[in-house]
């Protein structure tokens, strides 16, 4: 009889009747019931949980790793981003620069993973984690796939757009993960070593001028439009603003800010003749002249001497808590007598 590897051993039992046996529990991989993908990520962070504890961070070491990072050219004119709002200009660190901090902070990582996602949008999970302290960062969040325009609205069906979109929505999201886990004052350190090495290295010339303008042109700003933002030719722009307008370059590159936030796309060109004033000049010379002709002579003519008799007059602008002599000498409260009710937010800045 030939071996059926598919059959099973049966037993004569009950009075030589065969009854087959049931077959053995199978034994999944892993330990407690978990799947081999999830046994095997677990042991995974175990490890580097391990290893974080056996290796611990030296700040020291962190510090000089940032600065160096920073110092970079290159690191530096794409590590701070610049958005305007209330009137303001804020800036702040990049996603690059957050990404160049994890890195040398040490035995942390981040990220961004897609937990569901159908036809119409996407749930992303974005984090930040430090395996030496155990302590995590994350947002969870949606995204709408769609492409979002000034004047439409286009719904997204190719993958790869899908996935550029959710993956520039998630790195703002990774961004403000890795800065509330690293600390602030290391974060402080960073963006002003990026301002330094900016300040150091940049090298203002007509070829680099020209090709801001023209990486500024891709989102629709104009030579007219960034020379009414400097308030100066193009031609003539500080270090500083150079700077700035690096800044505002990453900021609309990775969609952060909008063109209207930092531009006004009604200038005019710098150098075109504003409005006239209602009044000519000769009017307004004319007015300060007869102003000046009194003050001079009231300093030539001598002031008339008040006579002994004469009772003195009271200017209205004496305080209502003065007080008036019998011979007519005005008294002021002293400071053991004043009473400061008064509100003193007009004198002082309380912000």
């Amino acid at each position: 009889m030939a071996y059926d590897p598919d059959s099973r051993p049966v037993s004569k039992l009950n009075n030589g009747v065969a009854v087959q046996q049931p077959e053995p529990a199978q034994i999944v991989p892993g330990f407690g019931g978990m799947s081999p993908a999830v046994a095997r990520e677990v042991a995974t962070i175990q490890g580097q949980i391990m290893l974080a504890k056996m290796f611990p961070r030296d700040m020291a070491e962190v510090t000089r790793k940032v600065e160096a990072a920073c110092s970079r050219k290159q690191l530096a004119s794409h590590a701070l981003y610049q958005y305007a709002r209330g009137g303001t200009d804020i800036s702040g660190p990049s996603i690059r620069l957050a990404e160049a901090l994890i890195n040398a902070y040490g035995n942390a990582k981040s990220g961004f993973e897609v937990i569901d996602s159908n036809a119409d949008f996407s749930r992303v999970r974005a984090y930040a984690y430090d395996m030496e302290t155990n302590t995590i960062q994350e947002r969870t969040f949606d995204v709408e796939h769609v492409r979002q325009t000034k004047n439409s609205r286009t719904k997204l069906t190719d993958p790869r757009d899908i996935y550029e979109t959710i993956a520039n929505n998630a790195s703002r999201r990774e961004r403000a993960c890795i800065l509330a886990l690293i600390p602030g004052d290391l974060v402080e350190f960073a963006v002003k070593t990026c301002r330094e090495t900016l300040e150091k290295n940049v090298n203002i010339t007509p070829k680099r001028i020209e090709e801001l303008v023209q990486s500024f042109s891709k989102y629709g700003v104009s030579k007219v439009m960034i020379e009414a933002r400097i308030q100066r030719h193009v031609n003539a722009i500080t270090a500083t603003q150079f700077i700035d307008l690096m800044n505002i370059g990453t900021s609309l590159r990775d969609g952060i800010a909008k063109v209207d936030d930092f531009f006004d796309r009604d200038a005019k060109p710098i150098g075109e003749p504003r409005e006239a004033s209602s009044k000519p000049a000769s009017e307004k010379t004319a007015e300060k002249k007869p102003a000046a002709k009194m003050q001079q002579k009231e300093k030539m003519e001598p002031k008339a001497e008040t006579a002994v008799n004469e009772t003195p007059v009271i200017p209205d602008e004496v305080w209502n808590d003065s007080q008036v002599s019998q011979d007519g000498e005005i008294i002021e409260n002293g400071p053991e007598s004043f009473d400061d009710n008064s509100d003193m937010e007009d004198f002082f800045d309380h912000d």
